[in-house]
């Protein structure tokens, strides 16, 4: 690996539930799951069953999702154990939990001071959190803080299957603090990457929540275009024709 590769690259132990730690966490039963390179199968299922604070090995084969459009999307490999995992979020608006199968979904782990929240901090304070898209939105995080924020409107959209799959669990883990009445399931996505544009879910009450899955240069031909549009692409990617894809909304933030 580079010296410069993020968490997301190299890959590491992670614990099942995240949240900020001011200390080395105390492991429990099923609570660490294993992510690298060179475990065989065999080791993986042996860890599982004798060691029990594992809950799941993955195989790492790069960064899930997709990356790039020219680039084939990438799944890692769930070698024994179950792989999914929950993040606590916090920012000023509340807090929310975010699962996710963390074979299928690039490595994010909540910090204390997470650039993006404060980034929505901002936007909320300037009161710009009303109608929003979350064009990149994986499995949820910005968008659902935005609904929790007293959104009027969010817009959920991304190219890949499985975190189109984890938002709507999240949808329905936190829709009572979101203030969710209804969510309806339209259409199930057909390929693991979408490149055009299908609505595959909506949901009502405190807010109207729209879930899209396809390349986000094609949404707003199919959804109504938002005030602003946040964009949290990989780092390092270039967001050039998300920008231009995006030029309908009033504002976009790169996040």
């Amino acid at each position: 690996r580079d010296k410069d590769d993020g968490l997301r690259s190299v890959g590491m132990p992670l614990i099942d539930v995240g949240y900020p730690l001011a200390y080395s966490p105390r492991l429990g039963r099923d609570s660490l799951i294993l992510v690298g390179e060179k475990y065989s199968k065999a080791a993986a299922e042996a860890m599982v069953e004798e060691i029990a604070e594992i809950k799941g090995v993955i195989e790492s084969r790069g960064v899930p999702g997709v990356v790039a459009p020219e680039k084939k999307p990438l799944k890692n490999l769930l070698l024994a154990g179950c792989d999914m995992r929950a993040d606590v979020v916090s920012s000023l608006m509340g807090e929310l939990v975010v699962y996710k199968r963390q074979s299928q979904i690039h490595i994010e782990f909540p910090r204390q001071n997470a650039p993006k929240m404060r980034i929505l901090e901002e936007l909320y304070f300037r009161g710009l959190l009303r109608d929003v898209a979350d064009g990149l939105c994986g499995p949820g995080t910005l968008g659902l803080m935005c609904v929790l924020a007293g959104a009027e409107r969010v817009v959920f959209n991304d190219a890949w299957q499985p975190a189109i799959e984890d938002l709507l669990i999240n949808l329905k883990v936190n829709r009572k603090l979101l203030g969710i009445e209804e969510i309806e399931l339209l259409e199930r996505p057909r390929e693991a990457a979408g490149s055009g544009t299908v609505q595959v879910a909506r949901a009502r009450g405190a807010c109207q929540i729209e879930v899209y899955h396809g390349d986000l240069c094609r949404l707003f031909s199919q959804a109504r275009p938002a005030e602003l549009c946040l964009i949290d692409h990989f780092p390092g990617s270039d967001t050039k024709a998300l920008k231009q894809a995006c030029r309908c909304c009033k504002e976009t933030v790169i996040v």
